[in-house]
């Protein structure tokens, strides 16, 4: 699946390739929240030691293809993804240590509703029918799921961690986008969690905190992080950024939520509340929609 050098011939992928790349990102990013639940260890830390061992297991891939992707212009896009997925890790992080799993992980993917306005406003693309059912169901499905939740300023400031989580995680998605029309996936990947994890080292050394607990019990979640819900899920997500519109890959990426409230109700023995069932509902028909009008891809240069 990896490949040393980019291909030099146009390559498109089929349909079923493209499912079946978002059915493997949205199954394995759905493990992150449970075992970030798991890990005890503060929210920067586990960011931190998520992306460099992600950006280690890339490294050996990277290191084979030739440097020339090496620049001032991607260190500058490396930057500002970087800082973006950084700050996203934060965000949802703290808020996953407040909020349910089902509920942090919904709010924290209403990362769709940015990246359609910035393409509807920013870039005046106009949404075919399909894309505006299938986003106003999944949208309806975010709404009614925080329904149930019990309020107090706790629960509060969860939830305003988990939304500026998906603020950040939209930045990133069309940050990547860009990013990905002149870097192959597994270049874009590396530098990013490279940077990104840098840029979480100093603050926390900023903020004077403490990158443990390391032990062999810790270490064996975070590099379960980095193998599954990063390398499985975000470097696919990246690898989808080349040939699918950044709205399109953030709707998928929704798929998180039920994937999530079902290992969270297996393992951690949260049993979803009537309102999760229901959104569940509403957010899959948005995901299917959302699909089912992707275009075929145009012709561009595959790797990882």
């Amino acid at each position: 699946m990896l490949k040393s050098e980019p291909s030099r011939t146009p390559y498109t992928p089929t349909a079923l390739q493209l499912y079946g790349a978002v059915a493997v990102g949205v199954l394995s990013v759905s493990s992150a929240s449970v075992l970030i639940r798991l890990t005890p260890a503060p929210a920067n830390a586990i960011a931190f030691w998520r992306l460099i061992l992600t950006a280690l297991l890339l490294m050996p891939v990277v290191l084979r293809q030739s440097p020339t992707w090496l620049s001032l212009r991607h260190l500058k896009l490396f930057t500002i993804s970087g800082l973006f997925l950084a700050l996203h890790f934060i965000f949802w992080i703290q808020s996953l240590m407040i909020l349910p799993v089902a509920l942090s992980t919904a709010l924290v993917s209403t990362h769709p509703l940015l990246i359609a306005l910035y393409t509807r406003i920013v870039r005046k693309q106009p949404f075919p029918t399909r894309i505006k059912i299938g986003l106003a169901s999944a949208m309806l499905g975010l709404v009614i799921l925080p329904i149930g939740a019990a309020w107090s300023f706790h629960q509060t400031a969860g939830m305003v961690d988990a939304l500026l989580g998906a603020l950040f995680a939209g930045l990133y998605l069309m940050a990547g986008k860009h990013s990905r029309q002149s870097l192959s996936a597994s270049q874009y990947s590396f530098g990013t969690y490279l940077m990104s994890s840098f840029l979480l080292f100093l603050i926390n050394m900023f903020q004077k905190h403490s990158l443990g607990p390391v032990n062999g019990h810790v270490m064996i979640l975070y590099l379960l992080m980095a193998i599954i819900p990063t390398l499985g899920g975000h470097t696919t997500f990246n690898w989808l950024l080349r040939f699918m519109p950044a709205g399109q890959v953030s709707m998928a990426m929704i798929g998180e939520i039920p994937g999530s409230a079902m290992l969270a109700w297996l393992i951690l023995r949260q049993m979803p509340s009537w309102t999760v069932w229901i959104s569940l509902i509403f957010l899959t028909l948005g995901i299917v929609m959302t699909l089912r009008s992707t275009k075929e891809p145009t012709p561009a240069n595959s790797d990882l």
